[in-house]
């Protein structure tokens, strides 16, 4: 592989921005999903694409990032905001996926809350980039996205509760309660992994300021 020391024109803002609207389009699908069960089949087919579009993308990053010497900011800053918006990518999809997968019969409010908390979180990284970009203070935005995170916690919580608490009558039930908990242990994974892409984006942000 080829590596030079000359300056290249790669603008990794840009693809690390193309990055976060696969993201953002990843969580409203997921929200899609759980705000109408009756669109679950062509959500999924459309997350399943984008995902792929995603790996593509931080492959792509990361390939640049090994060719160029000169580079907007921090090469290790750039490798983490890509891998960890990858991240979130993939643990939108398997949310999505367990929700095609399982079949539910109807949709708990806890997890409809977390699927447009996300969604709303996302969008606020996105703000963050171009924070980044424009050299902005991002203070007040990362701490919408804690707010935002707390209530997901509560979320989580009272989603468990709600299942504990259910009477389990025969098999389907104990099933029932399982495939959920699952999918509420997948929704905080996706949503720890978004507020960590808020951390970084903020770290780079207070570093370059």
């Amino acid at each position: 592989m080829e590596f030079s020391f000359l300056p290249k024109n790669i603008k990794f803002f840009e693809l690390l921005t193309q990055q976060n609207d696969i993201l953002l389009e990843s969580a409203r699908q997921l929200n899609n999903i759980l705000s109408d069960f009756s669109c679950v089949e062509s959500a999924c087919k459309i997350v399943t694409l984008i995902e792929a579009d995603a790996d593509t993308l931080s492959r792509e990053i990361s390939h640049l990032l090994l060719q160029t010497f000169i580079t907007p900011i921090d090469r290790e800053d750039i490798y983490h905001i890509n891998l960890t918006q990858e991240d979130a990518i993939n643990h939108i999809k398997s949310i999505a996926s367990r929700m095609r997968l399982y079949g539910f019969e109807y949709i708990r409010f806890p997890a409809l809350k977390m699927a447009q908390n996300i969604e709303q979180m996302v969008k606020l990284t996105g703000e963050m980039l171009v924070g980044l970009d424009k050299r902005r203070d991002v203070s007040k935005t990362i701490h919408k996205i804690k707010n935002i995170k707390t209530e997901c916690e509560m979320l989580f919580s009272t989603g468990l509760a709600e299942l504990h608490d259910m009477e389990c009558v025969d098999t389907r039930d104990v099933i029932h309660i399982m495939r959920w908990t699952q999918v509420y242990d997948r929704f905080e994974i996706a949503i720890e992994r978004i507020d960590d892409l808020a951390d970084a984006l903020e770290e780079v942000v207070l570093k370059n300021a």
